[in-house]
């Protein structure tokens, strides 16, 4: 690559040193004369009427916020914290023998599965002994859960 000499760069900085100066020549825009924007189109009549009483369409008054109580000399406050505490949770039971076996052979297949994706190789017989470990793992948890729900429990949450 060629360098350019001493006269050129003197030329090219004459050159940006005029267009600079000229710079602030350019920034002002003329005044555009524009046309006044067209009317806008008449709104359609359509019948609200409906709306008016439809319960969507209503406004509801927002609820007023009671006003604060004042205390009276020699009444007691009320407590600062009335929140709602909710008892302990009773401690978990030991689980039982079929449990904990259903529980291992679901691990047992899980842990098999994830070892062959990151390529661990095992035997025939421990890809196997990972299936029934699943099904009868499952099979134990599925038969030890209740079969009906007890009276007054209930079907879902409740304020």
């Amino acid at each position: 690559m060629v360098r350019p000499s001493e006269d050129d760069r003197e030329a090219v900085d004459r050159a940006f040193a005029e267009m600079v100066a000229g710079y602030h020549l350019t920034a002002d825009r003329p005044e555009i004369e524009t046309a006044p924007p067209p009317p806008p189109p008449p709104a359609p009549s359509v019948d609200s009427s409906w709306a008016d009483a439809h319960p969507l369409f209503s406004f509801v008054e927002a609820p007023t916020v009671p006003e604060p109580q004042t205390v009276v000399e020699g009444e007691a406050e009320p407590a600062a914290d009335d929140r709602y505490q909710p008892d302990p949770l009773p401690p978990l039971r030991r689980p039982g023998i079929p449990a904990l076996v259903g529980w291992i052979g679901m691990a047992y297949a899980v842990v098999i599965v994830l070892a062959g994706t990151f390529g661990i190789n095992f035997p025939v017989w421990a890809g196997w002994l990972g299936v029934a470990g699943f099904i009868g793992g499952f099979g134990i948890l599925m038969s030890r859960l209740p079969r009906h729900r007890p009276p007054g429990s209930g079907d879902g949450a409740v304020v």
